[in-house]
């Protein structure tokens, strides 16, 4: 399990565009597929848990955000 304060510290690093796609993402059904990007780069280099994903053939279907990080970030943009 991730602490509050990982997620409270990569949410303050991401710009607006970034919380924009975290947020859809996160409002998604699971499973939450991401990208490689720039967005998922951040969730890695914070700690975030990912899950891998079964290549499908589509280059965007390679990470999940899992439910804990998809909480916080409804939650966050919620209170916002």
């Amino acid at each position: 399990m991730t602490d509050e304060l990982s997620m409270q510290s990569w949410w303050a690093r991401l710009s607006s565009e970034q919380r924009g796609r975290a947020i859809a993402i996160a409002y998604s059904p699971a499973p939450r597929v991401m990208a490689i990007d720039d967005l998922t780069a951040t969730m890695v280099l914070a700690g975030l848990p990912t899950a891998r994903q079964v290549w499908t053939g589509q280059p965007e279907h390679l990470v999940e955000m899992l439910d804990e990080v998809a909480d916080f970030v409804t939650r966050t943009s919620r209170a916002s």
